[in-house]
């Protein structure tokens, strides 16, 4: 069950100065961000973000593990597990578009929510630092984005040998 979490913000700074998308942000910058957003805790089991749903909320994870399904409903597939440190859901959000897979708690877990609300709130009051946040973002993107490029192409040469084999065993 989700349930709002009281967290202390100086106790989870080295996990917010390790986070990508706050690569840059100062203490007081991470400070400023972090007394806008709220706090959940989730037990294992829990689902945080879900397929196809409308994307409002950025999740940091700040305890715990997470794992990205897609398909969670009928023959899911485990895609990756995060844990402390990472972050779910931006991609979603800053590209206004549903959630391309689900996430589940793996265990219990404690995670920042930054919510779009914020991030516009953010872009009013600190361009700077909405400028930098976004471009934090638009890295970390890129880098999941090239690590599926990675993954893609081992399977399609793995494909494509398959298929030139049985192409000459055909022709044997």
């Amino acid at each position: 069950m989700i349930s709002s979490a009281n967290v202390e913000i100086s106790e989870i700074l080295p996990i917010l100065k390790s986070v990508t998308i706050f690569s840059g942000f100062n203490e007081e910058q991470l400070r400023n961000i972090c007394e806008k957003c709220t706090y959940v805790n989730v037990e294992g089991g829990d689902i945080i973000l879900e397929e196809n749903k409308p994307a409002t909320e950025i999740f940091i994870i700040l305890k715990g593990k997470v794992t990205i399904i897609l398909n969670i409903h009928e023959n899911p597939l485990e895609i990756v597990e995060f844990s402390a440190g990472n972050c779910i859901g931006e991609a979603s959000v800053v590209g206004i578009q549903p959630h391309s897979a689900s996430a589940m708690a793996r265990e219990r877990s404690t995670l920042l929510v930054l919510s779009r609300q914020v991030l516009m709130q953010l872009y009013d009051s600190d361009k700077s630092l909405f400028s930098l946040l976004i471009l934090n973002i638009a890295r970390e993107l890129a880098r999941r984005l090239y690590r599926t490029d990675v993954i893609l192409q081992h399977y399609g040469k793995e494909h494509h040998h398959r298929i030139a084999e049985e192409t000459i065993q055909q022709e044997a």
